[in-house]
């Protein structure tokens, strides 16, 4: 009952939003036509240009979820089967979401979240209001939650190699573990035994005027490249593939023989913010408990909490629901499913 209510809450709030006019309501319907048969990147084309209304707002929302691989009945779906499977929901969550996603899945969830929050600004995380959320902004608090958490998982499976083993207790992905190392470096200046840490040239992108601190970082036999904001109080940057210097459209997957080849943060412009460690892992997910829990979803909140509670249990920290994420218990989370 939960999914078919929020499967078909969107269609609600759009239509509600949207206006009694024929011509708006018209206009809206086609909308979610192209939605429901997939068609995102029209959904996209039509309605980001003149984008104006919250009726827009979640309609484009809605869209950028769609075409990062996710639909709200699904997430629901998958976080309640992940949370009830085994002592390891969030972990289960991952490697399910990993199936779904795709290369621009971060970008787009990213983009989900801002025309989200145009409706409902910062009324999901407010702890201080005295108004209790209406009912509509409830439905999309839910939803910013949901695209929250999903982002976590989504960036996990970017920092590793093969996220179909993440928790497997016979498998160390080196990758995984170098990225840990450079969190972990990144936030407090830690050199971790498990890696061998070399300072770099700082690294400076044309295109988007940005400069980075620059690390490579040695597993076993294999070496892998890391950008930071700072050392200490920093985080990693999440990177995509890799390009020069000047030009964000020479991204490959596997690096050239070239040293003028480097690993490619997902921003490409110097107005957008940087998808980090901290802000998709931390942040992301503190915001997501909070939305959530804003939402007043029993079941879904259950099950949400869950995640939280294998999250702080390797920092020991078993009965903090209340407690803020920080950045020392995801490096221990991961550290612990990595070994």
């Amino acid at each position: 009952m939960v999914k078919e209510l929020i499967g078909t809450s969107l269609v609600s709030i759009m239509l509600i939003l949207s206006g009694c006019g024929n011509g708006e309501g018209e206009s809206a319907l086609e909308t979610q036509l192209l939605l429901d048969k997939g068609n995102f990147n029209a959904v996209i084309k039509k309605v980001e240009p003149r984008a104006t209304t919250n009726s827009d707002y979640l309609t484009l929302a809605s869209a950028y979820m769609g075409k990062a691989g996710f639909s709200l009945t699904s997430l629901v779906g998958t976080i309640s089967s992940s949370a009830n499977s085994n002592a390891e929901g969030y972990s289960s969550f991952v490697k399910s979401v990993a199936t779904t996603s795709n290369t621009s899945s971060l970008e787009d969830i990213g983009k989900a979240l801002v025309y989200y929050k145009k409706v409902v600004g910062n009324k999901c995380t407010d702890k201080n209001s005295a108004v209790p959320l209406a009912s509509v902004d409830a439905d999309i608090c839910l939803y910013i939650g949901l695209a929250d958490v999903s982002q976590s998982a989504v960036a996990i499976s970017y920092i590793t190699d093969n996220v179909a083993t993440f928790s497997n207790n016979n498998t160390v992905d080196d990758k995984l573990t170098a990225s840990v190392c450079a969190m972990e470096y990144a936030f407090n200046g830690t050199k971790n035994n498990k890696c061998t840490i070399i300072s770099n040239s700082d690294t400076t992108f044309i295109k988007s005027q940005k400069t980075y601190k620059n690390i490579s970082v040695l597993v076993n036999a294999n070496s892998y490249e890391y950008l930071l904001t700072s050392i200490p109080n920093g985080s990693s940057i999440i990177t995509k593939g890799y390009c020069t210097l000047d030009d964000f459209t020479t991204r490959v997957d596997v690096k050239p023989l070239n040293d003028n080849y480097h690993v490619c943060p997902i921003s490409e412009t110097n107005s957008s913010a940087d998808f980090t460690t901290e802000s998709v892992l931390i942040t992301a997910m503190n915001s997501a408990f909070d939305s959530i829990g804003s939402a007043v979803t029993a079941d879904m909140k259950k099950d949400i909490d869950s995640f939280k509670t294998e999250l702080l249990k390797t920092s020991g920290r078993t009965n903090g629901i209340n407690t803020k994420i920080t950045t020392q218990d995801i490096i221990n989370y991961l550290n612990d499913k990595n070994k």
